[in-house]
């Protein structure tokens, strides 16, 4: 027995349905002029982590490792 899942009508729907959500977020993010520098804030403070989580993982990727031979 198999399980299907939704559909692709299916899922453009819900798809539709979080966008139309997630644009009324936005509109009303733009006319409360302290929550978007709030949320301006936020994102330069989590671009700023991104950054630095990036410069580790470069220093990690760049890591010479030894094997020992017997």
């Amino acid at each position: 027995m198999t399980i299907s899942g939704p559909s692709k009508k299916q899922e453009q729907q819900w798809q539709a349905e979080d966008d139309a959500r997630t644009m009324a977020r936005y509109q009303e993010i733009l006319s409360d002029k302290a929550r978007m520098g709030r949320a301006i804030k936020e994102a330069n403070k989590q671009a700023q982590d991104l950054t630095k989580r990036a410069s580790v993982m470069k220093s990690a990727a760049n890591v010479k490792t030894t094997s020992r031979k017997k």
